[in-house]
């Protein structure tokens, strides 16, 4: 929005009060020693000239009849029409640009309106906002699909686009602030602290108890099974080599080996049916271990005492201190190479998972519902109990602008409209005027 340069350093930040003299920009704005700008407010320029341009014309007719005296006639009916024009728009500039400044400089009162109530002006903003938006009533509403609309903005390939965009001009200004020295350490420190409140062994504990739970412990029993018979397999001649030193002197070689075929035999079939039958009791016995080992895991003090020894054991090592940083830049450095490609994975990423969002909240009423009752429970406890807090963040926001900020910002909103009132005001005056003309003319 056309702001003044460097009042703002990026989007949405909170701008700045002019360090220099802000008095002195509040006192120039409201007219005490400069008369207010001939030049169209940015933003307004067409509709700014096109009314100014229009009370110019007025004036120059005016101006012309009053001279050549038009009174009788079509001509008096022009000379009405441009005088009424004139004031009125004189009525309707004067009207317009009280709101913003004192007109011509002139300390004239009730004029510079905006300027003279701006903290006024931010405590009834931040009062309608509380009252109308972060109300229990207005967060519980269930007229507005927060999620269908966000996935219909979503939907549209161009907003994908921007918010890819924008993650790829934060994310380096974000890694860059985490390579500098005291994030660093502070992310060391991070870490340590949440080594340190671990308890391992009853974390390992729930987390197969998790995997049993959902029956996913049998991929890791297949895998032991799996690896079991590999290990056989390879290390056969071991095997018989360690029979054959076990068997007794008077046993022939022949009957050493005709027992090692039996158990290689037995063996396998033991391995390839617990692969194959789920119930198997190779496969019970393991799983009905692996349950004895989360009951130990969660409840003994042996291992309780094991799994405090290893992370004291980590946390006085360095070489774990080590391997933290490392992984650490590791990412970082990943992350920052990725985010710079043209065809960046992340990017992708980032824009398939939108795509699969879209997609997802489009096709189901049921997820959207659930999305807006999460965020309503999110905006109710983090803004509802907050919402005066935010009342004051908007009042002391607008109370920091500088007065310069505050009217550009008004007229670019506002001022393109304000501009036609002035437009209006000098036609509908003219046609005033030549009314009447015609009702003293007799006509």
């Amino acid at each position: 929005m056309g702001m003044e340069a460097g009042q703002f350093d990026t989007v949405g930040e909170t701008p700045r009060v002019n360090a220099t003299n802000p008095l002195a920009l509040a006192d120039e704005q409201l007219g005490t020693g400069a008369a207010a700008p001939l030049i169209a407010p940015r933003g307004v320029g067409g509709p700014w000239w096109m009314a100014t341009g229009l009370l110019g014309l007025m004036t120059i007719v005016f101006a012309v009849a009053t001279v050549l005296h038009w009174r009788e006639g079509w001509l008096g009916g022009v000379k009405a029409f441009a005088e009424a024009a004139m004031v009125g728009a004189l009525a309707d500039w004067f009207a317009v640009t009280a709101l913003f400044r004192r007109p011509l400089g002139l300390p004239i009162p009730h004029t510079a309106i905006v300027p003279a109530n701006k903290s006024r002006i931010g405590r009834s903003l931040g009062l309608f906002v509380q009252h109308n938006f972060l109300s229990e009533h207005a967060l519980e509403g269930e007229l507005v699909n927060i999620s269908g609309g966000l996935a219909r903005w979503l939907g549209e390939a161009e907003n994908r686009q921007r918010v890819t965009r924008r993650v790829r001009e934060l994310l380096p200004q974000i890694l860059q602030t985490l390579d500098e020295e005291e994030v660093r350490r502070f992310i060391d420190v991070q870490v340590e602290d949440f080594v340190s409140r671990v308890d391992f062994a009853r974390a390992s504990g729930k987390i197969l108890r998790m995997l049993t739970a959902n029956g996913m412990h049998e991929v890791l029993i297949d895998e032991v099974v799996q690896q079991s018979q590999i290990f056989f397999r390879t290390n056969r001649d071991w095997f018989r080599g360690q029979l054959r030193e076990a068997s007794p002197w008077f046993i022939p070689d022949f009957v050493d080996r005709r027992i090692f075929d039996s158990i290689v035999s037995r063996t396998e079939e033991t391995f390839s049916g617990a692969l194959k039958d789920r119930n198997h009791e190779l496969r019970l016995r393991i799983h009905s271990a692996l349950v004895v080992f989360i009951e130990k895991l969660e409840h003994s003090d042996e291992l309780q005492e094991k799994g405090r020894e290893f992370r004291a054991m980590l946390l006085s090592s360095d070489v774990f201190r080590i391997y933290v940083r490392t992984v650490r830049d590791a990412i970082v450095h990943e992350i920052q190479g990725d985010i710079r490609r043209e065809d960046s994975t992340l990017v992708a990423s980032l824009d398939r998972a939108l795509s699969t969002l879209v997609t997802s909240m489009s096709e189901s009423p049921e997820l959207q519902t659930k999305l807006n009752r999460l965020i309503r429970g999110v905006l109710r406890s983090v803004v509802g109990n907050k919402s005066n807090h935010v009342a004051n963040l908007i009042s002391r926001t607008i109370d920091s602008w500088d007065t310069s900020t505050l009217v550009s910002k008004l007229e670019e909103q506002v001022g393109h409209d304000l501009q036609y009132i002035r437009i209006n005001g000098t036609i509908v005056g003219g046609l005033i005027g030549v009314v009447l003309y015609l009702v003293g003319a007799g006509w």
